[in-house]
């Protein structure tokens, strides 16, 4: 092979890309776990969870607060109606922990997560024609 095709193996520093600690890229959970909480332990955790979840633009975000004695649930109830970065916000379904997980879709500026009909069924968006 002539010195012009050869290629020079790459620095160890590029082999492996990992998020630099300058730019701040952590990777952020969809979901957040308050079992064992209090609830005034619980407030900043949610609030930080949705601050989190809106600043990587997720659409949905998970709050497990479990059955309990329901003031945990009243709680993140409160918050999410009273958050700015919510649009709406719901329990989950009976497979995915039923009312021990509270599902909040989050506000981008006017658009909807998801395409929803009227009986809130969820809409798959059409394939591009080709």
């Amino acid at each position: 092979m002539s010195p012009k095709r050869r290629r020079r193996p790459r620095p160890i520093s590029e082999q492996q890309w990992s998020p630099s600690p300058t730019t701040g890229l952590e990777p952020v959970d969809i979901e957040v776990d308050l079992h064992g909480m209090r609830v005034h332990e619980a407030i900043p955790v949610i609030e930080d969870h949705l601050r989190r979840c809106h600043d990587a633009r997720l659409h949905i975000s998970r709050i497990n607060h479990g059955q309990g004695t329901g003031a945990l649930k009243q709680v993140t109830n409160e918050l999410l109606s009273k958050s700015a970065l919510v649009a709406r916000h719901y329990p989950a379904a009976h497979g995915d922990g039923n009312d021990g997980i509270t599902i909040a879709e989050l506000d981008y500026g006017g658009h909807r997560a998801f395409n929803r009909r009227a009986n809130n069924s969820i809409v798959p968006k059409p394939l591009p024609r080709k």
